[in-house]
């Protein structure tokens, strides 16, 4: 079997291929990566410590038919592996194509910073049970974009899906929103952004631009070394903190480059999540409420833990033809009912990731009290710190929450460490959500 790695110059060179120190993505490559798939039978699948007629055939992991696939570029460990890569390529290339012909200039879009006028008249809206038809000129929301000067733009596939809109109505709900972007390349070599500077940074919607270089404050009296790791990354965090809180907007949303949002995104973020919890009364219209954290991406297809993992064949073969979003061309040919958007918050503990996380105000000032007092000589990182049940949530008493199926997801398949030599070129996990729905199509 041939594996295709990227040496430093992101090309494929295809040699070493029993390196002792490659990671293979997948479990029976690394286990049969020497002998032909036509060799692989039940007994060469059974452990030598189980006597054949002891064997519990149903718990056997049998590689699916055809797979592993090797390509010229990727080696597909299952067909859901491929699909959801395949997935994740197409919304690369249509995000660079949409970026290079989509006409800006027509986009309706108020980028006015009036954001006390906003809040109060939200409030008298809401009084006069009148909020709804109001709302769609108010801002609400604080969205910060994390990037950096990536050599793949997953940037792009992002602005897509936030300036995508079904109808013109939907496309005022832009208006909701106030859109910062993060640049936080620290890297001396990278630091030329000419995309973000010549285009990104021009964007209609883009209310302002700030370089997260700088250091909070806690970090002040190290003046003789470079932050760590985790150091920059609760800085990072508790300066985009402090950008939604000087916004005075009720809602905060931190989101990494590398998500990606569905068409009609802002109608869908308040019409599925913020109106709800707001007349439940779960949280109030001033920022406050019963929210810790609210993660928009549920962290449902790991590569490292649960069952829904993509590069086990018992999941691609029992359960991912059920979970995996379809459009309405498909749910046409199969006699299902066309796609309808529901999404449900629920009570998750997990412990990693940053992908797409919501506050309100109040919780976003608390958070950032928080991360300064354990930012100093961290002993986790920040999303550690921000989403495990133990800490933050804890502090808050209030458990942290996530959308159902995602409302963002994650595309961010090709890492920036795949042209690390010592990486071997395959540094690259596609954690996602297969039953993310970017665009479900006519009828």
């Amino acid at each position: 079997m041939t594996t295709v790695h990227n040496n430093a110059n992101g090309d494929g060179d295809g040699d070493d291929e029993n390196d002792a120190s490659f990671q293979f993505q997948n479990s029976y490559i690394a286990q049969f990566k020497n002998r032909p798939l036509e060799s692989l039978t039940l007994t060469t699948l059974r452990t030598k410590a189980d006597p054949p007629d002891k064997v519990d055939l149903s718990s056997l992991v049998v590689p699916e038919r055809g797979y592993p696939k090797v390509t010229h570029l990727v080696d597909y460990p299952t067909s859901a592996a491929e699909t959801e890569i395949e997935k994740h390529d197409r919304l690369l290339v249509q995000g660079m194509y949409f970026m290079k012909t989509q006409d800006f200039t027509k986009f309706h879009y108020d980028n006015v910073n009036d954001n006390a006028i906003a809040i109060t008249n939200a409030n008298a809206n809401a009084n006069d049970g009148d909020a709804d038809g109001a709302s769609k000129t108010v801002k609400k929301v604080c969205l910060n974009i994390y990037l950096c000067n990536r050599r793949i733009p997953y940037i792009n596939s992002l602005i897509m899906g936030l300036s995508s809109f079904s109808t013109k109505e939907n496309e005022l709900d832009m208006n909701k929103a106030e859109i910062h972007l993060l640049n936080t390349e620290k890297r001396t070599e990278r630091l030329h952004f000419k995309y973000m500077r010549e285009t990104l940074s021009k964007l209609p919607f883009v209310h302002k631009v700030h370089n997260i270089t700088y250091r909070d404050e806690i970090y002040a009296n190290i003046t003789d070394r470079e932050l760590e790791f985790r150091e920059m990354f609760i800085s990072d965090e508790i300066s985009g903190l402090k950008i939604c809180i000087e916004s005075g907007l009720p809602y905060c949303i931190m989101m990494e480059e590398d998500a990606i949002v569905p068409v009609d995104f802002m109608t869908l973020l308040h019409s599925q999540i913020i109106d709800p919890l707001e007349k439940g009364g779960h949280i109030r219209i001033d920022g406050s409420g019963a929210i810790s954290v609210l993660s928009l991406y549920s962290y449902y297809n790991l590569v490292v833990r649960g069952t829904n993992r993509l590069h086990h064949p018992e999941y691609t073969k029992r359960y991912y033809p059920q979970d995996v979003a379809k459009t309405n061309a498909e749910r046409f040919s199969q006699d299902l009912p066309p796609y309808t958007p529901e999404y449900n918050i629920l009570e998750y503990e997990y412990m990693y990731g940053t992908v797409a996380m919501m506050y309100t105000r109040d919780s976003a000032i608390k958070c950032v009290e928080y991360l300064q007092k354990v930012g100093v000589n961290p002993i986790h990182n920040a999303d550690e710190f921000m989403n495990a049940e133990v800490y933050f949530p804890a502090t808050m008493g209030i458990p942290r929450k996530h959308v159902e199926p995602s409302l963002v997801n994650h595309i961010g398949y090709y890492s920036e460490r795949m042209a690390d030599f010592t990486a071997r070129g395959m540094f690259s996990q596609l954690n996602t959500d297969s039953r993310f729905m970017f665009d479900a199509g006519d009828l």
